[in-house]
This record gives C-alpha cells, sequence and structure tokens, in this order.
C-alpha cells in the first residue's frame, strides 16, 4: 500500500475499499471493510464478517471480494 494517507480522525484514514465487501487473503474470511486504522506505521483493515464479528486484518493482505 502506499503511504499517501489522508488522515480523518482516531488514526482512521480513507481508503478505497471502505464499505465494500472484502477477502483476508490469508485466511480467506470475508466481510465489509468498515474502517482502516494506522497502527504503528502500518494500515490495517477492520471488516464486519458475515458472523457479524468484526475482525482485523493488515491490509496488504486485504482484497475486494469478487
Amino acid at each position: 500500500m502506499d503511504a499517501d494517507w489522508t488522515l480523518l480522525s482516531l488514526n482512521h484514514v480513507d481508503h478505497i475499499l471502505l464499505g465494500r465487501r472484502v477477502v483476508d487473503t490469508r485466511s480467506m474470511r470475508e466481510g465489509e471493510l468498515r474502517a482502516v486504522v494506522v497502527e504503528n506505521g502500518r494500515e490495517v483493515g477492520y471488516a464486519l464478517g458475515e458472523d457479524h464479528r468484526e475482525f482485523d486484518v493488515p491490509m496488504k493482505h486485504m482484497r475486494a471480494a469478487s
């Protein structure tokens, strides 16, 4: 990911996948991307899974769902 972030609040950043269905390429878990946060210089995505539980994934392991 590019380090050209638009900082919103509470370290949240804008991202093109926000609000879209995404897949964690490590676990193949799917959900809706709800937030992207900068933690220790890295982008971490928070997605709401089909089981209605939130999970976090480094954005380098996140892609849009098909």
